[in-house]
């Protein structure tokens, strides 16, 4: 309450530190911990079949004294053919893994659009901007920790259901028009990250 109080005096601006948004949240942090999970058990993989391939290329090269150049240039185009689909597999993986992490960090800054902008009305701003683009500021007008507890307060990790915001509006409350809160402009603006 504090930093809200002091940030709402100093500056209709705040700031968001949108990497560690991601990172530091129990949403974000189950994303990433999920990625590594499965990125470390497809590496065991790969590092597997590179064991494979090693034996498998020891015992072509023995081979070689014993067979003609054209079986053998046979054999070394099937292993060299193997090494490269390994190597495109691993790319193709890698690729997917980025795909994946870019849609979940998509999901995660469209579900925490309303929370941020019922943080920015509570502090009384009217802006949020990504730290990253201030050069320099007078005050500390970074909301990002303030964020942080509210977005795991409310999404969790993002798979159980979370608890209704205790700042909801009530029914008799009129809502503003979408264009005009800053709901929209932080969602539309997250989903350049």
């Amino acid at each position: 309450m504090a930093q809200q109080q002091a940030v709402q005096s100093v500056s209709q601006i705040v700031t968001i530190d949108r990497q560690r948004l991601f990172s530091d949240t129990a949403y974000g942090q189950r994303v990433l911990a999920t990625v590594e999970v499965e990125r470390a058990r497809l590496a065991q993989e790969t590092r597997e079949a590179e064991a494979d391939l090693a034996k498998e290329e020891k015992q072509l090269t023995e081979q070689r004294s014993s067979l003609d150049p054209t079986s053998f240039r046979v054999l070394a185009d099937a292993f060299d053919q193997k090494v490269n689909e390994l190597r495109a597999e691993g790319q193709q993986r890698e690729q997917e893994f980025v795909r994946v992490l870019e849609r979940e960090q998509s999901a995660f800054f469209e579900r925490i659009g309303p929370i941020l902008g019922r943080l920015v009305r509570e502090v009384g701003a009217v802006v949020i901007i990504d730290r990253r683009a201030i050069l320099l500021a007078t005050q500390n007008i970074d909301i990002t920790d303030a964020a942080i507890r509210r977005i795991d307060q409310e999404l969790g990790d993002g798979v159980a259901s979370p608890a209704p915001p205790s700042d909801a509006p009530s029914e008799d409350e009129t809502p503003e028009k979408p264009s005009e809160t800053p709901d929209s402009t932080t969602s539309g603006d997250a989903s350049d990250n």
